[in-house]
Order: structure tokens, then sequence, then C-alpha cells
């Protein structure tokens, strides 16, 4: 896997069968410097750091542009890519050499040298990089690698172009993007990418969208700033990917640079139909998969957590909104784990407030993944977090239940003592949830949290 930037894809041009060679390395710019905007980013990214003790990854670097303007302000820069671009280009020759003059300048050769570093970082660019990779499974381990590189609450970068490329112009579409550079041998792919896209990339591989970072706007560009606050919630699928001999195995073809004859490894080539293994992956499912394999117990309990917001995040997108984990309540006194805006107007959470005059603004769930049932102690730690200002209705989520009465008259005591409405759900209960949203049954999903209501409500 990435033992070259060259990759070959056979498909269908104007339906004949077609074979093509796309180069990642192909799309390096020219410029000689960042840009306004991406130097903006840069730095309001980077404005309370100290530049000596600041290591930044520079993954893609190209043709070290946004290297050298870095290294000018005094930051560790380590930079990412392959050596064949370096190798055929005049420009990123010239601009290793200025680079190989600072101290704090170092290269990482591409995938070697960043598979075995053992540098930590404390900030992650990711400039236009993803969106060219045409083999899904292959960005999301680059993700996984970089959480792994990464400092815990370390910066990461996202900058990409969007609505950059007309589809209708391109030599063919692949996959999950396009291939542009008609009439050129070593074409590009290109992924346009929607901002809830780029969220569930970076969430699957333990990266939390920070939006407090507010960058320069202009042009198409898209800049999103991560924070590295969690763990890998797909590593199932990822385990799947890295054994899949057609991502791994790889033979030897000759490709030609400016009359150079240079031999360079690539894989087979990748049969590019919309029911190829390697056209997506549905996050929802994964999470759902590994929350199966997840064992009770306060070691995985952040993870836990994690898992459960992305499942809700994903199930009821039409309805809860703004979803934040471990939010301060009552003047930072306590945390809530999770915590959504409800924005329903229509569904379950709607008729909370509508049909039954519930007041709830806000959604809140607390997350226990515990061995054992849930007893008062769980329901009162909820219930304290639930007021007529905030909302009167809560979620606790839980492995699973041995005697489900009791935990049953422990919210009905709670709803006619403090009438505070609370229900629960267990794995089996998030795993029905799964399968209605995968099979696009909305109706069902409100059905079947009604019925819970319903059986709170009427056990009088």
């Amino acid at each position: 896997m990435w033992e070259t930037p060259i990759y070959k894809f056979k498909t269908k041009i104007n339906n004949i069968d077609s074979e093509i060679k796309i180069d990642v390395t192909g799309s390096a710019p020219n410029f000689i410097e960042p840009g306004k905007q991406l130097e903006g980013t840069f730095n309001i990214l980077l404005e309370d750091l100290n530049p000596k003790n600041t290591n930044i990854l520079d993954f893609g670097a190209a043709k070290l542009r946004n290297t050298l303007f870095l290294l000018k302000k005094g930051y560790n820069i380590y930079s990412c890519e392959f050596e064949d671009l370096f190798n055929r280009s005049d420009q990123a020759k010239n601009f290793l050499s200025e680079a190989q003059k600072y101290d704090n300048f170092h290269p990482l050769i591409f995938p070697k040298d960043f598979i075995n570093t053992e540098v930590k970082f404390d900030v992650i660019l990711m400039i236009n990089v993803l969106n060219i990779m045409p083999v899904v499974s292959e960005r999301l381990l680059v993700l996984e690698l970089c959480r792994k590189r990464i400092k815990n609450n370390g910066r990461f970068l996202w900058y990409t172009q969007h609505g950059a490329y007309d589809y209708n112009k391109a030599v063919c579409r692949l996959f999950d993007g396009i291939v542009t550079g008609s009439g050129r041998k070593y074409q590009m792919f290109y992924k346009d990418y929607a901002k809830n896209e780029i969220i569930e990339l970076l969430n699957s591989t333990g990266f939390e969208f920070e939006n407090t970072f507010k960058f320069p706007s202009s042009g198409s560009n898209q800049a999103y700033m991560f924070k590295a606050s969690g763990g890998i919630l797909i590593e199932n699928a990822l385990k799947v990917f890295k054994k899949d001999k057609k991502l791994i195995k790889s033979k030897y073809i000759n490709v030609i640079r400016k009359s150079k004859k240079k031999k360079y490894s690539t894989k087979e080539p990748i049969i590019a139909t919309d029911i190829n293994a390697v056209k997506n992956i549905n996050f929802l499912i994964e999470y759902c998969n590994q929350l199966k394999m997840l064992k009770p117990g306060k070691k995985d309990a952040k993870k836990y957590e994690d898992l459960i917001f992305n499942i809700l995040r994903n199930i009821f997108e039409s309805q809860l909104r703004n979803g934040k984990v471990q939010v301060p309540t009552d003047k930072r006194i306590g945390i809530i784990d999770i915590i959504f805006d409800n924005k329903a107007k229509s569904g379950f959470f709607y008729e909370l407030k509508e049909n039954h005059q519930i007041k709830s603004p806000y959604i809140y769930f607390e997350c226990k993944n515990y061995k054992e049932d849930p007893v008062n102690t769980e329901i009162n730690q909820l219930s304290s977090r639930l007021s007529e200002l905030k909302g009167m209705f809560g979620v606790l989520v839980y492995r699973k239940v041995k005697n489900p009465n009791r935990f049953s008259e422990r919210c009905e005591k709670e709803m006619n003592d403090n009438k505070k409405f609370i229900i629960g759900l267990t794995d089996v209960d998030i795993i029905k949830l799964v399968e209605l949203k995968t099979s696009k049954k909305e109706e069902e999903i409100n059905d079947y949290l009604s019925e819970k209501l319903k059986k709170l409500i009427l056990r009088q």
C-alpha cells in the first residue's frame, strides 16, 4: 500500500472499457506562497502556540510552499510527501534545498518515514490531501495513523477545495469522486466533500470538530479545525481494510517521466464499479458493529460515550442538532455526557413538546458502560441535570438490564415526584434503532421511542 503515487484503475469511459492511471501528486500546485486565505488560517490556528515548542506535521506537503512559510516563523516542521515528487519537479527540488537550510526542518518520505516516526505532533495540517486520494479506505487509514501520531487535544486542520470542478466535464466518475486532467497521461482524482462528510470522517477516527476557530472565508476553500480527543471508532473496519489483499498486493509497472525510465510499484488494477468494496463505508453500521464488540467497564467508558454520541447524531440527524459531549452544567459543578438542541419540526422529539407538553429545548443523554443494571444513583444523576428551563426529558443509555421492571419503577417514581421524564436505551434498543435508520424507516424510529414513553406514562 502507498508504494507509489501512481494508481491504476479499470473503468468505463463513454461505455468503453478503459484503464486510467492516476497520480495523486499530479495536482500539487506551483504557488510559491500559501495565499491570503491559507495564511490567515495559519495565523488563527497557531496564534497561541510557541513556535519553538510546536511540532507540526505538514502531511501531503507537495512542493513545500506551506512548509517554507512556517519554517520561517520558527515552527518545527515535519514535511511528509512521496519521494517521487522531488525527483521530477524542479520547483519541489528547489524548495527542498531551501528548506534543508533550516534546522527546524524534518523531511518524512511517505509512507515509510511517516509510519515509523515516533514523534508526537501538536498540529497536523491536511491541505488538499484526502480529497485527491481515490480509495476511500486509504483515506481512513491515513486518518488512523494521524490520530496515533498526534498528541491528545492536538490540532488537526482540514483544508480542501470545495466546488472546484465541474462534474459534467470530468473524464469519468470513479468511486465517490471524479477523474480530472483530460488529455494527460497521468490524471488526477477529486472528491468534493460536504461539511457533514468531513465531520463524519474525522469523528470516526478520533477527532472532534472545534467550531471556536473562525477561519477567514473566501473563494471555494473549506477550513475546519478538529481536536484529537477520542479513540478510533471504526477499528474493526480498518482491520478489514488492512487485510484486504486487493489493497496490499502490488506489482511493478514501467513508468516514464520526462524521458527518464524508472520502476514504480503499484497495485493491481481495481475494478471501478458501484458495488466495489472500496467505494464507501456506512459509518453508522460500523459504529454499531464496534459497540457490539465493546466490553462493559470503566476502561472503555469514553469510547462507549463517543460511539453512542455518533450513533445518536446519525439516527436523529433530522431532529437533534449541535450535539456536544462532556458539557459542564450547574455552574460547572456537574457534567452531562451528551446534549443536543431539540430542533425537531416533526417526529418523536417534536411530539414531546407538542403532544405531551414536556419541555425539551435540550435533550440530555447519560451513558453508563456498566455490567450491572443502573440504579437510583444513575437515574438521580440524570434527573439532577433536568429543569424547567433546560428541559424535563432525558435518556439513560446503558448496556443491558436484567430487571426491566425495577428500572421502570425508578423512572416512574421520578416522573410522579418531580415531573421529569426519563427513558432507557440498552444495546438492544440502540441496535434496533440503527437497523431502522439504515432501512430508512423514520416513522418506525419515532414509534419505537413513543412506545417507551407511553409505557412510562401509562404505568400508573
